[in-house]
Order: structure tokens, then sequence, then C-alpha cells
């Protein structure tokens, strides 16, 4: 008799707790080696540096992305033309991300055409022996993707961290334009 009680109470919160402890926390290096790594350069858009050309639109943050104490600067920019001062957004821009070295040098991480969407960047902080990361978030009328890309060591590398299709009807399909 205690054999089926401790069965039933003693070790299904044991077999739960084995099981729980294989399942990978979502910044773990198992959990980053599933996630596919992604090529988000449109070869046809050639690299671009903001306010130049007609990249009108641009944003940028610093953080030492490579861990050399050197601040990088991460860009974030559209072609765009401008209407008194704010951006004049079409059914389509292309959207282009590069990192700036301290001494100029451009890496470009992202340059894609993005119809009737938005594209937002972020960065995390550096914490836990963990380098900053740029976190990339594009939102189209049928798609919302979150991109994380970190420093190798060898170069910027980029993973898909959250992709989902959206429901492109109705009246909060839209991405928000700034």
């Amino acid at each position: 008799m205690w054999r089926r009680r401790f069965a039933r109470v003693g070790l299904v919160p044991l077999i739960l707790a084995c099981d729980a402890r294989r399942v990978p926390a979502p910044d773990s290096t198992a959990a980053r080696d599933t996630v596919a790594a992604v090529a988000l350069i449109d070869s046809t858009i050639p690299p671009a540096v903001a306010g130049e050309g007609g990249w009108n639109y641009h944003e940028s943050a610093t953080a030492d992305l490579t861990g050399d104490t050197l601040p990088e600067r991460v860009v974030l920019t559209a072609r765009v033309e401008l209407y008194r001062g704010r951006p004049a957004w079409d059914d389509g821009q292309p959207w282009q991300v590069y990192v700036e070295s301290a001494d100029g040098r451009r890496t470009y991480l992202y340059a894609q055409r993005l119809q009737l969407g938005t594209l937002a960047m972020r960065l995390t902080l550096a914490d836990g022996g963990r380098r900053a990361a740029i976190v990339l978030i594009e939102h189209l009328p049928d798609r919302l993707r979150l991109i994380e890309a970190q420093d190798t060591g060898s170069g910027l590398a980029a993973v898909v961290r959250f992709e989902r299709a959206l429901d492109p009807r109705g009246e909060t399909a839209s991405p928000r334009f700034r």
C-alpha cells in the first residue's frame, strides 16, 4: 500500500523535476544551437550611409559589442523622403543596419525592403560575461520577427529568436509608423 502511494505521490514530482532539468533555458548554449542562422542582406540593395543619398531616417546607439572596451556605433537607416522634418513613409522602404567601429569601418548586418512594414532596433545590456547584442524587430502586416545579432569573435552572427505569421486583416494589422 505504501508503495502505491509513494508511486503516486513521490515519483510524479521526481519525474517532473527530471524532465524540467532537461529543458534548456532560453539563453543557454543548447537553445542557441537549435536556432538557425539567418542571412539578412539583400544583395540588390547597395550599402548605404545614414543621411546620404536619400537614407534620411536614422537611429543610432553605441555599445561595446566586441568586448574590446571600445564602443561600436549601431545604425538603423531607411531610405525615405522627409516632409517638414518627418519621414513620409511609402508603401515600402529599404532598411539597413550596420555597425561602425571606432576606426570608421562599417559592417552591414541587415539590408531588406519591407513592404508596409517597420524595423526597430534595440541593444541588450552586457551582463554575466555576455556581450551586448543587437535586437531587430521586423513588423509587417503578416509577420512579426525578432532577430538577435552578436559578435562571435569572428564577426557578427544573427539568429531569428521569434517569428510568427500574423493575421493581416483588421485595424490592428498594420505596423505603426513613427
